[in-house]
């Protein structure tokens, strides 16, 4: 504890909580420790960080936040085995639940659903403070993660609903300020916040979807199965 008193307080910028729980995720002791090998998330802290990186996009304007709590919501109430602590292993769990349409894919309210859609969505946010990071303002750093992420996932509609949506972001310098969370950060706090945001997030993304591809890869295994009943 005196240890901890003697440390300066790091000011908290409304990426701070999402970062550190993205951190305490990633600490599952399944990953071996001095390589970049990730094995497991530890399921609760990344859900906690879920939910918070949520509020963050919301206080940027244009309710982004939005785009990741109707499948926030899907993991909260997911029939998945509730008892397992590892994200993997408690999304593999919820297989049976798929079987309801012969596993021709996935039930859309459903953890496994919303891990794709989360995976895919952050990914472009990650990427997008990449960008924000890199020095571009709003719009270049936008079209630029689009364009690497969403737009290959998004059908007519939907882009244009998300570029409706991203036009209500404010401008580099004013986003910057909102990412100080009302604290006395100076641009280059906030600009380590971004980049170790963009760290880890990126370590949360991939794991996200390389457990939806094999998840993908359950699904046509028991597909074949459940053919031949």
């Amino acid at each position: 504890q005196q240890q901890q008193q003697q440390q300066p307080q790091r000011k908290s910028g409304i990426l701070s909580s999402t970062i550190q729980s993205f951190k305490a995720a990633v600490a599952d002791e399944r990953n071996a420790s001095g390589t970049d090998r990730v094995v497991e998330l530890l399921r609760s802290p990344l859900v906690q960080g879920f939910d918070t990186y949520a509020e963050a996009l919301n206080a940027l304007g244009g309710s982004m936040g939005g785009y990741l709590t109707t499948n926030i919501a899907k993991l909260h109430h997911s029939k998945a085995q509730a008892s397992l602590t590892g994200y993997r292993e408690w999304l593999l769990s919820e297989l049976p639940v798929h079987e309801v349409n012969g596993f021709t894919g996935y039930v859309d309210d459903s953890a496994w659903m919303a891990n794709l859609w989360l995976g895919w969505t952050l990914e472009f946010f990650v990427e997008f403070f990449a960008q924000l990071h890199g020095g571009l303002d709003t719009k270049s750093a936008v079209d630029a993660a689009y364009k690497q992420t969403l737009y290959n996932h998004h059908n007519f509609f939907q882009r244009s609903a998300f570029h409706m949506a991203v036009k209500q972001l404010p401008s580099r310098d004013n986003l910057l300020q909102v990412l100080k969370g009302g604290t006395e950060k100076n641009s280059a706090e906030v600009m380590d916040d971004l980049g170790e945001f963009v760290s880890v997030g990126r370590v949360v993304v991939q794991f996200c979807l390389k457990a939806n591809d094999e998840i993908h890869i359950r699904v046509m295994e028991e597909r074949k199965v459940y053919s031949r009943r």
